[in-house]
């Protein structure tokens, strides 16, 4: 019988480690990478490697962007709606690959394009809610996720830049708190793009209220904005 294959997804993330690391200017952040989920030898390899990447010349950057770019897979397909995705098979994996999309588009209208994404760890926040038809409403779905992907720091790197994007709020919040709001919304294959843009809008004009609920880890709160405003997306 052959041995399964390893697990891609870390490996993605680690490629894409290196690839935020040296567009960072050789900075490095091994902190981020989620070298524990590969297995000895590939996370022997790929920490030597991060630990090498601040002496990569700034001139490697397309060099590495492109051949993340290979590594990273079909990972802009757009989701649909967040019932549906509980409901699906592997859906941790569908999860991960849809938020790590949507982030990045978020984060794109946030005009905060560089900051690192860890698709490991939005798989690994779904995972730790078990069984979502427990969980009750859409709204307590995206409640919980909301808080479990905040506590697996799916955002990570941002730079102070970044972070001045959003005075007085935290970037990852608001940019978790655009992605639910659009998984929950009534729109078209069509719309997708222009409703994650409406919900990204809408999420940073609701900043001071959803991050209040995020540091307070105040999930009933959460749900209450959601429910309030997802049809306003």
């Amino acid at each position: 019988m052959p041995s399964p294959l390893p697990d891609a997804m870390p490996l993605r993330d680690a490629l894409r480690g290196l690839r935020h690391a040296v567009r960072r200017g050789g900075e490095t952040f091994l902190d981020a990478m989620p070298l524990g989920s590969l297995p000895g030898p590939a996370a022997g390899l790929a920490g030597s490697v991060l630990r090498e990447v601040g002496s990569i010349a700034e001139g490697l950057n397309a060099v590495a962007s492109g051949f993340a770019r290979i590594a990273l897979g079909a990972s802009d397909e757009p989701l649909g709606s967040l019932q549906g995705l509980t409901g699906r098979q592997n859906a941790e994996d569908a999860f991960a690959k849809g938020i790590y999309a949507a982030l990045r588009a978020v984060l794109r209208r946030l005009q905060a394009p560089s900051v690192y994404i860890s698709e490991t760890a939005a798989r690994d926040a779904y995972l730790t809610l078990g069984p979502h038809p427990q969980l009750g409403s859409d709204e307590a779905i995206a409640a919980a996720l909301s808080l479990a992907l905040s506590d697996a720091k799916v955002l990570r790197g941002a730079s102070a830049g970044d972070a001045d994007r959003l005075p007085g709020v935290a970037l990852d919040h608001v940019a978790i708190f655009a992605v639910m709001l659009w998984l929950m919304s009534d729109r078209s294959d069509a719309d997708d793009h222009a409703t994650l843009d409406a919900a990204t809008d809408l999420a940073t004009a609701l900043a001071s209220e959803a991050g209040a609920a995020f540091q307070a880890r105040d999930a009933g709160q959460l749900e209450a904005l959601y429910a309030e405003f997802q049809s306003h997306v």
